[in-house]
C-alpha cells in the first residue's frame, strides 16, 4: 500500500544513521541489561484444614532464613483464618488486611507492613486481623505483593489457606517450587491426589515439587507407602 513507501524511506534512513553511529564507537552491539533479579516463590499448598500447612510454611521460612544463602519473606495468604504470626511467635502491628487498605503500593510501602521474626531473621507479611478484613485482600493484590517480595528477596514463602481459591490460583502463576502437605488420613490423601489433577490439567504445577506427609508414623492403619501408590506425584 502506498503508506508503506511513505513510511519505509525514513526507517530505512534512521536504520542507516545507528549503524554508522555503531560503527564509529565500535563493531559490537551494547549487551543488553541484565535480566532484574526475582526470588524463588515457594507456594505451600494443602486441600484439607489441620494438615500442618502452616507449620511446614513457617519452618521452611526460618529454616532459609537462619541456614540459607539468601534473605527470606512469608507470605501469609490465608487472609481469613491465617496464623503465621501464632506459629512464629509474632505480634504483628501490620497485617495483609492493612495493606489492602493502603492508598499505593510499591516495595517501600510493602516494607513498612512487614514484620520480622527476629530468631531467623526473616520477615513475615500477617494474615488479617478478621475475616472480614480479609475479604479486601484481592488476587491482584496477592501476585503483585509476591512480585515485589521475590524482586527484593532471594525466598518468598507463600502459606495458603485449604483447597485452592483464586488468590492461591493466582501465586501460583508466580511459583517457582511447590510444596503439597497432606496427614496420614484418608480423606486428606484422596483430596490431595484430586488437587495435584487439576493444577496438572490446568498447568500450575512447577516442575520443582515436593511432598510432605505429615504426621507419618501415625497409627492409623495407613503406611506411607500406600499413600505414595494412591498419589502420583513426582518431587
Amino acid at each position: 500500500p502506498p503508506p508503506v513507501d511513505v513510511e519505509l524511506e525514513p526507517a530505512l534512513g534512521r536504520a542507516q544513521e545507528w549503524t554508522a553511529r555503531l560503527r564509529e564507537g565500535g563493531s559490537s552491539i551494547p549487551p543488553p541489561p541484565p535480566p532484574p533479579k526475582t526470588g524463588r516463590v515457594i507456594v505451600v499448598l494443602s486441600p484439607k484444614g489441620g494438615s500442618g500447612k502452616t507449620m511446614v510454611a513457617s519452618n521452611v521460612t526460618a529454616a532459609l532464613a537462619r541456614d540459607g544463602d539468601g534473605s527470606v519473606a512469608l507470605v501469609d495468604l490465608d487472609v481469613q483464618f491465617g496464623d503465621a504470626a501464632y506459629a512464629l511467635g509474632l505480634v504483628p502491628e501490620h497485617t495483609i488486611g492493612q495493606l489492602a487498605a493502603a492508598p499505593t503500593l510499591d516495595a517501600t510501602t510493602l516494607k513498612v507492613f512487614l514484620t520480622r521474626h527476629e530468631p531467623s531473621g526473616a520477615y513475615v507479611l500477617c494474615g488479617a486481623e478478621s475475616p472480614e478484613e480479609g475479604e479486601t485482600v484481592t488476587d491482584e493484590l496477592a501476585c503483585r505483593v509476591v512480585e515485589l517480595l521475590a524482586q527484593n528477596v532471594d525466598y518468598v514463602v507463600v502459606d495458603t489457606p485449604a483447597g485452592l481459591d483464586e488468590r492461591t490460583l493466582a501465586v501460583l502463576e508466580l511459583a517457582t517450587d511447590v510444596v503439597l502437605v497432606s496427614s496420614l488420613d484418608v480423606s486428606s490423601i484422596r483430596n490431595l491426589g484430586k488437587e495435584i489433577d487439576a493444577l496438572e490439567r490446568v498447568g500450575l504445577l512447577p516442575p520443582s515439587r515436593s511432598f510432605v506427609l505429615n504426621r507419618s508414623a501415625a497409627r492409623v492403619g495407613i503406611d506411607p507407602s500406600d499413600v505414595e501408590a494412591k498419589v502420583d506425584f513426582v518431587t
